[in-house]
């Protein structure tokens, strides 16, 4: 049903508009100079006052539109997953400049509020909208505007969008109660203010001229970023109250937002991006008869459990993610990794074979593998611009990238061997397959084996001009490896940096050298708690600030 058969103008459209949508970039000229990715972020002279790196116009995510429609309106269809992909920046799809309304989203927006809207009416009204037996409709319609708007919007509506969704909920309602509210619904789900993460501009601290957000706004951010999605009332009645003032207040309600299993999803939705693992769907890896998408599925679950598990258990640190022996498999995958588990469910086990945290679990072991054989190039690169932020440059375009053919007389070391050997290529990937070599004892489906071909795997590796030298230097399999970075403050850091660029929307710039800097302290200090890592980004400058703008030309 479109907006404009109910004598929806686009003026009034234009009334729910946002004022300074076109947000003009924080000057810069006081920022130092340093890399916009990896965690090697330059400090500038002093963090003493507030300095928050850039706060662009977000739009919501995919992930963040269906989060959200399931908390206002229950439901769960996840519309969402039919609109335009997203692009993705340094392995992220939550990058504010990379993704801009385009005619394709907007069909999508409409198409989505329309079928949203309308099964809500269907199947929720008396839940969403209850109206007793000789109420008001009018009244009740009013009251259902003043609170689902609000919590779309994220905070009180101004008179100048409340009269036109109210108006609109009159001419709906002329054709039955029904209508009226399935008009508001459409309407605030095509609205800027609710398809928009939008923080209203006051006026700058004197001490450094950034911004200090307000309750409603900082309800917000940590909704986005703890859940994907809007603040709860509580969050909503802490902003309200004036409960939501100080970085204390701000670290109260994140642990409070974190005992929610919704923290459990934002965990989920990050480690997906930063490890790509959306290109296991499809994934066609030899050496089994199971069904290609029943096993990839389970892959992916498996992975995702341990992951919730380390991130949520009782011992979740950094040093355990890559310690932890652990591997959470069901009925589909034991006859693959040697468990004895039998039920459908997944259930923990430490298997047979030795396994060393995430670096070895299945899951990544086979999205880091070619459908016949391993890939110590893919490994290795994964290993250092993921688990390391050391940036590998891609291959000079006269270079086949063609892995070699499997050979049955032959190691996969033996094959590539080929890279070190030649003068074009010996640089880079001295630096890439010595990582990578380390683990070939685990094959295209991430199964531990001793030998290939019958003959006996080389699991020696070696890391070089890390820049951190308990991280340099030869080691013996992924174990080894693992236990290395499992205390190495560098991939920590690397971590710490990562999170960061998913959380805030866009690469790492100059600008947020002191958020970056208290994210890492505050994340060494807890000893490598996971938690806590998310804890501290809500403590961050760029959390609890923005930038004043410049002047618009």
């Amino acid at each position: 049903m479109r907006l404009w058969s109910w004598g929806i103008t686009a003026a009034s459209l234009l009334a729910l508009g946002v004022s300074g949508c076109e947000q003009t970039k924080p000057p810069t000229a006081t920022a130092p100079n340093g890399g916009s990715g990896g965690s090697g972020v330059t400090m500038p002279q002093s963090c003493d006052a507030p300095a928050p790196g850039p706060a662009p116009l977000h739009p919501l995510t995919r992930f963040e539109y269906d989060n959200i429609v399931r908390d206002l309106l229950g439901d769960t269809s996840e519309p969402a997953r039919a609109f335009p992909p997203e692009n993705e920046v340094e392995g992220y799809r939550t990058n504010a400049n990379a993704n801009h309304a385009n005619p394709s989203l907007v069909q999508s927006y409409l198409t989505a509020a329309e079928a949203v809207a309308a099964n809500a009416v269907q199947s929720r009204l008396t839940t969403l909208a209850p109206c007793a037996d000789g109420a008001d409709p009018a009244g009740c319609g009013h009251a259902f505007i003043q609170s689902f708007a609000a919590r779309a919007f994220r905070r009180p509506l101004t008179e100048a969008e409340l009269t036109p969704l109210t108006a609109l909920f009159d001419a709906g309602n002329a054709a039955g109660y029904g209508k009226g509210i399935e008009l508001v619904i459409q309407t605030v789900l095509q609205s800027p203010q609710f398809l928009y993460r939008v923080d209203s501009l006051r006026a700058p601290t004197p001490e450094s001229g950034a911004i200090a957000l307000g309750g409603y706004e900082l309800a917000a951010r940590l909704a986005f970023t703890l859940w994907g999605s809007v603040p709860d009332p509580d969050l909503l009645a802490a902003a309200e109250s004036g409960r939501l003032v100080s970085a204390a207040d701000v670290e109260r309600e994140a642990r409070r937002l974190l005992q929610d299993k919704r923290a459990h999803d934002i965990v989920r939705d990050f480690s997906e991006q930063w490890l790509d693992l959306s290109r296991l769907d499809g994934a066609v890896r030899v050496g089994t008869d199971v069904d290609v998408t029943q096993l990839n599925a389970s892959l992916r679950q498996s992975l995702t459990r341990f992951l919730d598990a380390t991130y949520f258990g009782p011992e979740g640190t950094f040093q355990r993610l890559f310690t932890d022996p652990s591997v959470w498999v069901n009925d589909t995958l034991a006859p693959i990794y040697g468990s004895q588990a039998s039920a459908s469910d997944f259930t923990a086990q430490t298997l047979t074979d030795p396994r060393a945290g995430l670096l070895t679990q299945p899951a990544l072991l086979t999205l880091l593998s070619h459908s016949d054989q391993t890939a110590p190039v893919i490994r290795g690169v994964f290993v250092r611009e993921r688990i390391l932020c050391l940036p590998v440059l891609p291959p000079p375009p006269n270079v086949n990238a063609v892995p070699p053919d499997p050979d049955p007389n032959a190691t996969t070391r033996e094959r590539f061997r080929q890279h070190t050997e030649q003068a074009a290529c010996s640089g880079c990937h001295a630096l890439i397959d010595g990582v990578g070599f380390g683990f070939e004892r685990y094959d295209q489906l991430g199964r531990y084996r001793a030998t290939e071909n019958g003959l006996d795997v080389d699991e020696s590796g070696e890391v070089l001009n890390s820049t951190e030298s308990a991280l340099d230097g030869p080691f013996n399999g992924a174990g080894e490896l693992a236990a290395r970075i499992a205390v190495s403050p560098m991939a920590r850091d690397c971590l710490a940096t990562n999170w960061y660029t998913y959380t805030f929307g866009r690469q790492v710039q100059p600008e947020d050298s002191c958020s970056v800097a208290q994210v890492k302290e505050r994340f060494a200090k807890s000893g490598g708690d996971l938690k806590e890592l998310l804890v501290a980004l809500t403590q961050t400058d760029s959390f609890l600030y923005r930038p004043a703008m410049s002047e618009a030309p």
